[in-house]
Parts: C-alpha cells; structure tokens; sequence
C-alpha cells in the first residue's frame, strides 16, 4: 500500500513538472504497464477489428463511418448511431425470439395456425424494424419493390386476419402468403 503511495505521488510530481513546463515540452513516454493504444502503434482494439473496423484511424471521434448514414433520417431525428445500433439490437433480439416460439408452435400448426402466424408476424414486424433502425425508414420505404410490398401486404393482411378477422383459414391463407413472397 505504501508503494501505492508513492507511486501517485512520483505522478503527481510528474503532472505539476510537466504543466510547469509548458505546452512546449515532450511529452512523457507512455509507462510500462500502458496499452498498445496509448503507446500509439495502432494496436488493440483497431488492429483486432481489422477490415471490420468501424473506427478508422483519420476519422475524427464523432465522424460519421456508416456507410448507410451519410444522411439523417427525418424519421429518426436526434438518433445517434450508437442508439441506432442499440435498437437494431433489441428489435433482432425480439425478432428472434418470436421466431422461435413460432417455431415450437409448428408441431400443433393445425390446432394453433392464428399463434403461429400471429408471432410469425411479429417476428418478421421486429425483423423490418431492426434494418429500419440501421438505415433508417425513409430510406427503406423511398423506393419498395414490388416484392417488398406484396410481402408488406402478405403481412399486414396476415395480422388482419388474425387479430381483427379472427379467421384461422384467412390468417393460415395469408401466413402461407408471406411464407411465399419472402421465399420469392
């Protein structure tokens, strides 16, 4: 604990020398236990990420590297990228996790075709939601395709038919549907 001490106080001592100084002085060489970042060779996090790198290393910290965020959604105004990002998350993991209680409904598709379709639905809702996040909703929706938009309508219909129709032939019928058009 002692050596603790004195180790603060060499740094302290070091700090107020350096300030006293000026601006003009070297500054110190980075300590022994430093990080490869702080030495300056390009080290940690940078070099494990490699060509995955969202961090280039002329970008200016807040430098926007995205290449889907050149431009700011009018949708989502005052999202940072980090938000984004963490909402993508969530709504992939929410995806995900319908898709699978969609998937134990599976066996007993006869007897629970609306539950099926129904979290089927949600689950593809959450999916479409996650790359709305990423590239923000105007953009997705600037120029749909018509294979988008059957499966838009496929999916909409499906949820008609389940929670406002209550009908389990129209839900399995347009289930069936969004099955097709996404397989298309």
């Amino acid at each position: 604990m002692a050596d603790l001490g004195r180790q603060l106080h060499e740094y302290l001592a070091q700090s107020k020398a350096a300030a006293a100084t000026g601006p003009s002085a070297a500054p110190a060489p980075p300590a022994a236990g430093g990080s490869r970042e702080e030495a300056g060779d390009g080290g940690g996090l940078r070099a494990w990420l490699g060509a995955l790198n969202p961090f280039p290393a002329g970008a200016p910290p807040g430098a926007t590297v995205w290449p889907w965020t050149g431009e700011e959604d009018p949708w989502l105004p005052g999202l940072s990228r980090w938000q984004r990002l963490a909402g993508s998350g969530l709504c992939v993991l929410l995806a995900a996790l319908c898709f699978g209680l969609a998937g134990l409904c599976a066996p007993l598709l006869l007897l629970r075709a609306r539950k099926f379709a129904l979290l089927w639905s949600l689950g593809s809702l959450c999916a479409l939601g996650a790359a709305a996040l990423l590239r923000g909703p105007a953009r997705l929706l600037r120029e749909p395709g018509r294979g988008a938009l059957l499966y838009l309508g496929a999916l909409f219909g499906t949820l008609y038919a389940a929670l406002v129709l209550r009908s389990t032939a129209l839900t399995a019928l347009g289930a069936a549907a969004q099955l097709g058009t996404a397989a298309a």
